[in-house]
């Protein structure tokens, strides 16, 4: 019985070896020519990390919150779980989504969370921006005024929006409008501030915001607050962390539930006081 065998030629199997050695040898020259230009996606990652993290120093003097002035806001209330951080609560922060878009990691679309790192630095400190002509920089922000939020340091204008979902998978994994970095100031990116306390709101309206104030953080387009979804975490590029959004809790009395209670830290002393604003009885009441 015959059977049918495939004959190789030696030159062709020379051949291939010669083209994959070549090809190989291409590949090799095209890594090293990015590794020396800093192209690598590690390489990218690697100042993604450290522009990110670079320490903001945080130094007001002034009693009250101004325009244009580096913040931190920080949900001091809240705790994640297994954190040992002896500054406590959780920062709002910027994540991101394609470290390969931007040089210092963010973008629009990039996320906006609450992280336990409350070391201040470049994700976790933002600039209160003006709208209109009434409000310039190094001018106290008044409650009740009406503002932008943007990261301290960024390659590009940029602004935190409450984003409206069109469609369901567009929603935050809590089902509420999530926070991202959005490159156009439109109404999605107004915000306004109330005092903590309910019964003094109106009170106080009109008033400058001093620095380390417990204030209720209120999207002006759709009434909501900004919120710490407990019960929902994000993975990120620093670990876990909970999600933020545009959503009001309310306890039985109507007052808001810690997750919406925040604080302007401008001064690594503004945070915690011992006063009105800090923790105490009340905080769990909001009365």
């Amino acid at each position: 019985m015959h059977r049918d065998t495939q004959q190789y030629s030696v030159n062709v199997r020379m051949g291939n070896w010669v083209e994959e050695t070549r090809l190989q040898s291409e590949k090799i020259k095209t890594f090293l020519a990015k590794r020396d230009r800093g192209e690598l996606l590690v390489q990218k990652s690697q100042r993604m990390y450290t522009s990110l993290l670079r320490p903001i120093v945080l130094n007001s003097t002034s009693e009250f919150l101004r325009y244009g002035e580096d913040a931190q806001l920080v949900c001091s209330d809240i705790r994640f779980p297994g954190w040992k951080d002896g500054a406590g609560g959780v920062a709002l922060s910027c994540s991101t989504s394609d470290y390969r878009s931007e040089l210092d990691g963010l973008g629009p679309g990039c996320t906006i969370t609450a992280s336990p790192l409350t070391e201040s630095c470049v994700r976790n400190c933002f600039k209160i921006c003006k709208i209109g002509s009434n409000c310039e920089k190094g001018k106290p922000l008044m409650f009740g005024d009406t503002f932008a939020i943007s990261p301290c340091i960024s390659s590009k204008p940029l602004f935190v929006a409450a984003v409206m979902p069109r469609l369901y998978t567009e929603q935050g994994v809590s089902g509420h409008p999530a926070l991202k970095l959005v490159d156009a100031q439109d109404a999605y990116c107004r915000w306004t501030v109330d005092y903590w306390r309910v019964s003094m709101r109106e009170e106080a309206k009109g008033l400058p915001v001093p620095n380390g104030a417990r204030v209720v953080l209120k999207h002006t387009a759709t009434n909501l607050n900004v919120a710490v979804e407990t019960n929902f975490r994000i993975a990120t590029f620093f670990g876990d962390e909970y999600e933020v959004s545009a959503h009001t809790y309310k306890d039985v009395s109507g007052c808001e539930k810690p997750q919406n209670i925040w604080e302007f830290v401008t001064s690594r002393k503004s945070s915690g006081s011992e006063d009105d604003d800090g923790m105490n009885d009340d905080t769990k009441t909001n009365k």
